[in-house]
């Protein structure tokens, strides 16, 4: 029933968007014992998510339509959940002391708000009451309260459990090739000027050349966001970089040093790489599609005009290489334990949500 509850409200949440009808917002989603969850009620809860599914896919109507049913329907689960512990807490009759939520709120205006002032112009802006905020936090702690008394916090996940799941799950630890990466990124944006950017990458070069440090280059000069770490990119997968560069990485030897390498856009999707020779001289173009497949690699003459110009500069070295491997189990123990405990609580609260609702009145309409 509930498989067919879902599949229904997929139907009206798709056809709602597709054809506006207002009259959804105010129909009742579902009835939790006495607690009524509208449309509403589900689209405010799921306002942030359906926001990005809009952005994400403001040119596919269809697929946002789709998305937007599938989170609707996940959001009136998590709604029905709550309510269901919501209820199950009233039920034991356990009283809170006003001096509990008091503190609450005080708390949560000193880390969101600031004041209580800002709090109710925001409350006001989006159109909430004080009252309403209270029963909020009201009912946050009471969630809080019943998840730390029913679902276990203190998970023992015993080494033979992390073992075997390592020995089942092995692929997922697998490590494809690696290089260690420092690199300095230079913008023409900066500048305004692609060739004054090329000036200043060849100035560099010749610093290189002359033995200075390539992370202290990095920390004075690259636009990068490692810049304060030296360029330091650690250890990558090709999978971390476009394939333009990627290509160029993965060649040199643990040690070696990349010559400057543009990067620029295409006349279509695609991307194209600028490779120069010891003098600066622009060598080689190579064009990549946007999905990183390498269409055509052309030389260039002296005196050639280019197609295009760089939006990025690049010097790239190489610190080190690793091949292909599996990393050893006591690497993972302490993510394999963390995954494990997160899969038991879970496991732990639907459980004991699934005997809330066996005991509940739940109907889903949509």
């Amino acid at each position: 029933m509930r498989q067919v509850g879902r599949a229904l409200l997929i139907t009206v949440c798709v056809c709602g968007v597709a054809n506006a009808v207002p009259e959804l917002r105010n129909g009742i989603a579902a009835i939790v014992n006495d607690s009524v969850i509208t449309m509403q009620d589900v689209e405010e809860h799921v306002a942030v998510p359906l926001e990005a599914l809009r952005r994400t896919h403001a040119s596919n109507p269809t697929q946002y339509n789709q998305k937007r049913a599938e989170t609707m329907v996940s959001g009136l689960e998590d709604l029905v959940t709550r309510q269901l512990i919501l209820s199950d807490f009233k039920a034991a009759g356990i009283p809170v002391p006003e001096s509990i939520i008091e503190d609450e709120i005080q708390d949560r205006i000193r880390k969101r708000f600031g004041d209580r002032v800002t709090l109710t112009k925001t409350l006001q802006a989006q159109g909430i009451t004080q009252e309403t905020f209270r029963q909020r936090v009201y009912d946050d702690l009471i969630l809080q309260y019943m998840r730390q008394k029913n679902v276990s916090q203190a998970v023992v996940i015993s080494p033979k459990k992390i073992e075997g799941y390592y020995t089942n799950n092995v692929a997922k630890f697998r490590l494809e090739d690696q290089v260690k990466l420092r690199v300095i990124v230079l913008k023409s944006a900066t500048s305004g000027n692609p060739e004054e950017t090329r000036k200043l990458a060849r100035e560099m070069i010749a610093k290189l050349d002359e033995g200075a440090a390539f992370a202290e280059m990095a920390t004075i000069y690259s636009e990068g966001s490692q810049q304060s770490e030296g360029g330091d990119w650690g250890w990558r997968e090709r999978s971390y970089l476009r394939r333009g560069l990627s290509d160029i990485a993965f060649n040199l030897n643990a040690g070696q040093r990349s010559g400057l390498v543009g990067l620029g856009k295409a006349e279509d999707e695609g991307y194209m790489i600028y490779l120069y020779d010891k003098t600066g001289q622009l060598s080689i173009t190579r064009k990549y599609s946007s999905k990183e497949t390498l269409i055509e690699e052309k030389k260039i003459a002296e005196g050639e005009a280019p197609p295009g110009e760089p939006t990025e500069f690049y010097l790239m070295l190489v610190e080190g290489k690793r091949p292909a491997h599996i990393r050893p189990l006591e690497d993972v123990r302490d993510e394999i334990e963390k995954e494990l405990i997160v899969q038991e609580r879970a496991r732990l609260q639907k459980a004991w949500v699934d005997r809330l609702r066996a005991k509940a009145f739940v109907r889903i309409f949509f």
